[in-house]
């Protein structure tokens, strides 16, 4: 029987001292900031706009010297500067691939074979050399299919790279290929043991699964709760972006997400960008030592709360207990992000419609998103107008949404391009 309960990755580094891991940190920082300068231009002219030399970065409280880099703005900083905005240390040519998120936005993956850093949170949620497991990531122009795939094979595990859709088509190979782990988003993974129960399979006799990873939506302990109690698995979350790679992972405690050591990570009140107390909500903004994307105070628009106090795992580092919104009106929606400039260029697509907003909600387990539109004058409805409208923002979004038309009176916060009304249990 595998324990997926011991053990550690890397004992050495996750369960040091706090006094070495801030001597670890700061010589970190040192030589991220130096090299970012030297080799990333948009950081050294931002650092040179403010005044600031590298040798005056030597404690991460430092950091408040260098404006913040956002990642909302990213798309518009690439455009200024193609294809990296000034922010890869190396040519495109040197990089072991490139990635498009929509916008479009540019997400570089350096030749290190671990630049995402995914192993450890793999190992933490339980799974071991020889589980055999279904990715239902996207592997085409997004990083996350063959991040996960990557780091899976590196742990020694055999990885079927599902990707997204074909719910019965997935049932079907987690039974027949006795599938012990699961990673993608933990509504699609409920889709897929709902499927299994359809098809009259069942735990433990006809399906294998014992461990999942699930990221990118908000996972409700009442779902993680009937993973577990209905169908056996134990289901562990982490947290990262298409920029940075792995940001934050739950242990066997699922008691928060540890952070990784490989990052340098603040937690600032995005009103006044003064750093915020354990226990306070703030914006997680991170600097990756890393040398193709040397990140300096990488903004990334969630809100999160930090804890310094010990888990029960033996794991020192901090913990980020759950993340708790946006900064901004960008939302998730099954796991991809949605932007307002996404609504605004539907709006510019389609000649008929005077004004968009999305609505998102969700319906058991499962995201919903319904585009509330206003048509111009003189416009009439039809069915015809709305298969229209809902394959443009599904070409926009690489989402399906329901068309609904309303109104000018009908729009609920007027001059707001989405609105999430979801909630979390």
């Amino acid at each position: 029987m595998i324990d997926r309960t011991k053990g550690y990755f890397d004992e050495a580094q996750e369960t040091m001292p706090a006094t070495r891991r801030g001597e670890t940190h700061r010589e970190l920082l040192r030589e991220t900031v130096r090299y970012a300068y030297e080799h990333a231009p948009a950081t050294r002219r931002k650092m040179d706009e403010a005044g600031v030399r590298p040798a005056e970065i030597r404690e991460l409280a430092d950091l408040r010297k260098i404006p913040l880099t956002r990642k909302a703005d990213l798309k518009h900083i690439q455009k200024g500067e193609p294809p990296f905005g000034g922010l890869a240390a190396i040519p495109p040519r040197a990089m072991r691939r490139i990635y498009v998120s929509p916008g479009p936005t540019f997400d570089p993956e350096g030749r290190d074979q671990t630049h995402w850093r995914w192993e450890k949170p793999f190992y933490a949620a339980g799974f071991r050399e020889g589980d055999i497991v279904q990715n239902t990531f996207m592997y085409h122009f997004s990083p996350a299919g063959l991040m996960f795939d990557e780091a899976l094979l590196r742990l020694g595990c055999t990885v079927i790279p599902a990707g997204v859709g074909n719910t019965e088509m997935q049932a079907q190979v987690m039974k027949e290929l006795a599938v012990t782990g699961y990673v993608g988003t933990p509504s699609f993974l409920m889709t897929i043991l709902e499927k299994t129960k359809e098809m009259g399979y069942s735990p433990g006799d006809d399906l294998s699964l014992q461990v999942a990873l699930v990221t990118a939506e908000m996972l409700p302990e009442s779902l993680r709760a009937r993973f577990r109690d209905e169908f056996g698995v134990q289901v562990r979350q982490c947290y990262g972006t298409a920029d940075v790679g792995s940001m934050g992972y739950e242990c066997y405690e699922a008691k928060g997400m540890h952070v990784p050591d490989e990052i340098l990570l603040e937690l600032i009140d995005p009103a006044t960008g003064d750093p915020v107390a354990p226990g306070s909500i703030g914006e997680v903004v991170m600097t990756l030592p890393d040398r193709t994307y040397p990140l300096v105070r990488f903004a990334t628009g969630d809100l999160s709360i930090l804890t310094e106090e010990p888990c029960p795992c033996g794991r020192t580092s901090p913990r980020l207990l759950k993340l708790v919104g946006r900064v901004d009106q960008v939302t998730k929606v099954k796991g991809m992000f949605v932007h307002p400039e996404q609504v605004a260029q539907l709006e510019k697509k389609v000649a008929e419609i005077a004004s968009a907003q999305f609505i998102v909600t969700r319906e058991g387990h499962e995201d919903r998103m319904e585009m509330r539109l206003v048509l111009r004058d003189g416009v009439a409805t039809s069915d015809a107008l709305a298969a229209r409208i809902a394959e443009a923002a599904r070409e926009i979004t690489r989402l399906r949404g329901e068309v609904r038309f309303v109104t000018a009176t009908e729009v609920e916060e007027p001059g707001k391009k989405i609105l999430d009304k979801r909630k979390w249990d």
